[in-house]
């Protein structure tokens, strides 16, 4: 990416959040509060226990990937939830009843993937929208899992509880993998062949089949890359923080959707996706902190983050509208 490109968009996210927490600002003093108090907070408490803020963080770098790298490839990819959701499930009952992480990991990120695949072929093979089946699918495996945690595997001593992952099978040092994983999905986009078709396939397919490849095994590749990534990402949460899954999904549900506002946060780079994902960690942890220390609703801090993400993502979604039409008109 030429260094004028980089610039600009780093221009661009300064004057997005600076114009975000404007807005912020103004809400806030409407509302009653006190602008200054509620940013202290959110700051000093989002960002001041490195170690939890890195832990959130994991999960959401995953799916921001599992979102990001099909969008490179022109697919939209909002299954990254339910592929998160199976990557955590089968990852805990493999973890249960074998006690070993490193099996655990990858059976959920075979998981991911095959969701991710599964997804990927409707779209290619049959022209069913990706966006319609990711929608029916998360659905289906969020009741799905439910079910299963409340009647098939519950933990005995706490019903609300799905088994836990035994000691043998719990893992630190998960934002390390993650990163990892961003940094090999980096080289594999920007310098490999197999990146390099993927980037032509999503900028214009019909480009790539000028050059004499079939975008459609870029995108069904690009998709099998970001449902691994969700997998992952479900099975580090479910080892290395919350050892089970209670049965209304709480701990597992929305991350995947977080993901897609993070991949646009980071502009669909893997690298800048590992900061943007730090970022909304931060606002997640500090708007919960924001409720306790104020008293303010909620959804106060639901709308500050929502303000934030739009204004940090909405310059970036512009200009993906316009590109695509003018690809529409050729």
């Amino acid at each position: 990416m030429p260094r004028g490109v980089r610039l600009e968009g780093v221009f661009e996210i300064a004057m997005s959040l600076v114009i975000a927490f404007a807005i912020g600002f103004i809400a806030l003093v409407v509302l009653g509060y006190n602008p200054f108090e509620v940013y202290g907070i959110l700051f000093k408490y989002g960002y001041g226990n490195t170690d939890y803020l890195l832990n959130k963080a994991t999960p959401l770098l995953l799916t921001g990937l599992a979102f990001s790298i099909p969008a490179i490839a022109g697919f939209f990819n909002i299954g990254g939830e339910s592929q998160l959701y199976v990557g955590a499930f089968t990852s805990l009952l493999v973890a249960y009843y074998t006690g070993n992480a490193l099996l655990a990991i990858i059976v959920g990120i075979l998981a991911g993937a095959a969701l991710g695949f599964f997804i990927a072929a409707l779209r290619v093979y049959r022209g069913i929208n990706e966006v319609i089946t990711a929608i029916m699918i998360n659905w289906i495996f969020y009741f799905l899992l439910a079910y299963l945690i409340t009647a098939k595997y519950s933990n005995p001593k706490i019903p609300y509880e799905s088994v836990p992952v035994p000691e043998s099978a719990r893992i630190g040092g998960i934002f390390i993998i993650a990163t990892l994983v961003a940094v090999l999905y980096y080289f594999l986009v920007y310098f490999t062949d197999v990146g390099y078709k993927l980037r032509v396939s999503g900028l214009s397919p019909a480009s790539a089949k000028y050059a004499g490849f079939d975008p459609r095994k870029s995108a069904i590749f690009s998709m099998l890359l970001g449902g691994a990534s969700a997998g992952l990402g479900g099975s580090l949460l479910v080892l290395g923080i919350t050892y089970s899954i209670d049965n209304t999904l709480s701990t597992v549900y929305g991350v995947g959707f977080m993901g897609i506002g993070i991949g646009l946060l980071g502009r669909n780079h893997p690298i800048g996706i590992i900061f943007s994902s730090i970022f909304m960690s931060g606002l997640l942890i500090g708007g919960q902190w924001v409720e306790l220390k104020t008293g303010a609703p909620p959804e106060l801090a639901d709308t500050l983050i929502g303000v934030i993400v739009l204004a940090l993502a909405v310059p970036y979604a512009y200009r993906e509208i316009i590109r695509r039409i003018k690809e529409g008109r050729k």
